[in-house]
């Protein structure tokens, strides 16, 4: 059984804004895997003209922002850290390249 650890976006949907008075916008709605959960909600939330219900996430913006604004919201989703964050993870948790005892067990015999 696969468990999805964060939401995928499943469709995006591309509309013509211009009936609304925004000239050349378009309304992006991308559908996600399943609804988001609030700590999910709120890193959408921080990207600028985007709103989310459900498990729709809604966004306006010029059609050559479109690509950029799919990868925004796919690192939004997946839990992306930034430079910092990630570096200061690393610090805390610097893996040993050495292994103790100099040699891999053999296969058992």
């Amino acid at each position: 059984m696969l468990i999805p650890l964060f939401p995928r976006v499943t469709g995006l949907k591309l509309e013509n804004a211009w009936g609304r008075g925004s000239g050349g916008m378009v309304l992006c709605t991308a559908r996600l895997s399943r609804p988001l959960r609030p700590e999910e909600w709120e890193r959408v939330d921080r990207l600028p003209g985007t709103s989310a219900e459900g498990d729709e996430v809604v966004h306006e913006c010029r059609p050559e922002e479109v690509e950029g604004w799919h990868t925004q919201l796919i690192e939004a989703l997946g839990g992306s850290w930034d430079s910092s964050e990630r570096r200061a993870a690393a610090a805390g948790q610097r893996p040993s390249g050495k292994r103790r005892g100099g040699r891999r067990p053999g296969p058992a015999a």
